[in-house]
């Protein structure tokens, strides 16, 4: 039983593991809700028009937003599912970033890896020391392509920074 939000077992695991893409798939899979974080050289981050960010030297959050959330303009629901048997563990973003931003590896900037279905706007967190924080409008979709560069790619109608 998780008793706070510094409990929760977020953990570094490989950057391929962490953004589902051990096994090659045709489609976006919509039960992942893996979570965890890395740090990699570089990523894109690519939008619904064409364009790409290429981020680098990034700390990579990867965060599941819960499906039946509640609606927020500035804040998002996150779900963590500790055990398949029981039920998941609901946290808002702006509490988690404010108790694990602290504890990890973030001297640069921060890519929120995390569907953001109802468009929230998020601000600066306060325990963001390092650089920007970048996170989607809409869904995201994890791939990897290795004929590009970077070819760790997130796709998402837009990305933002976190003013």
């Amino acid at each position: 039983m998780i008793g706070s939000i510094a409990e929760l077992p977020f953990v570094e695991r490989p950057a391929r593991e962490v953004l589902h893409l051990l096994a090659h798939r045709d489609q976006p899979e919509a039960d992942y809700a893996g979570f965890g974080f890395c740090r990699v050289a570089a990523l894109g981050l690519e939008d619904e028009a064409g364009g790409c960010t290429v981020v680098e030297d990034v700390l990579v959050l990867a965060l599941h937003s819960a499906d039946d959330g509640e609606p927020h303009h500035d804040d998002v629901d996150l779900e963590f599912v500790l055990d398949p048997a029981e039920p998941s563990v609901i946290v808002r973003l702006s509490a988690f970033l404010a108790r694990w931003l602290p504890r990890l590896p973030a001297t640069g900037p921060v890519v929120l890896a995390m569907c953001n279905p109802h468009r929230a706007t998020l601000t600066r967190p306060p325990a963001l020391a390092g650089g920007p924080m970048y996170y989607a409008v809409g869904d995201v979709e994890s791939w990897r392509e290795a004929d590009l560069v970077p070819e760790l790619r997130l796709r998402a109608d837009s990305w933002r920074v976190a003013e």
